[in-house]
């Protein structure tokens, strides 16, 4: 009697090193799909990005891009002395990049240069796109008729509010779109 009751304690540690085991590898390999599935950005690197949008020329930026790639209609990458040469003074100029909005204007200052900031399509009356109408210097919403001036302020309803302004970085020949909200009002 002593041996089987030996024998089944021997078995049911046996059993539970094994459950022990097979719990430990479970969970390693689900916590290791988990990673995968859902990366984490580095606090580092999500600081610089935040730092360096607003403070692109900082010496610590030097070499960073923030924000992402503005691109042309044709998905072709904007390169700043190209545009520059045939940009002139108050042209708002659609460009791709940001996922929403989907089509942002840079805005061309004197110079010609590129303004530090980009101004969004998003109607804030309905989320529809505006368009730009240089010929009447205004941003029109095809939907229900609001109408922007070329700062992007509200000049006719429905909209109460003027379209969003993003941060635009220029550097290394690169136009860059910042997905964030503009710390200080240019308008």
């Amino acid at each position: 009697m002593s041996e089987n009751l030996n024998h089944h304690k021997s078995w049911t540690s046996l059993k539970k090193r094994r459950d022990f085991c097979k719990y430990m590898v479970g969970g390693a390999i689900a916590s290791t799909g988990i990673g995968y599935l859902f990366p984490q950005r580095s606090q580092s690197q999500e600081n610089l990005e935040n730092f360096c949008s607003s403070y692109p020329l900082n010496s610590r930026c030097e070499n960073y891009l923030p924000g992402v790639s503005a691109t042309d209609e044709n998905e072709q990458l904007i390169q700043v002395n190209k545009l520059l040469a045939s940009a002139t003074l108050g042209d708002r100029i659609p460009v791709r990049g940001l996922t929403r909005p989907k089509v942002t204007y840079l805005v061309i200052n004197e110079g010609p240069e590129i303004a530090q900031y980009a101004i969004s399509s998003i109607c804030t009356h309905f989320g529809c796109t505006v368009n730009w109408d240089a010929e009447s210097n205004k941003f029109n919403c095809p939907c229900h008729g609001s109408q922007y001036d070329s700062q992007g302020q509200v000049v006719r309803g429905p909209a109460k509010r003027s379209l969003a302004l993003l941060p635009v970085v220029v550097k290394q020949n690169q136009v860059r779109l910042v997905n964030r909200k503009l710390e200080r009002e240019p308008r």
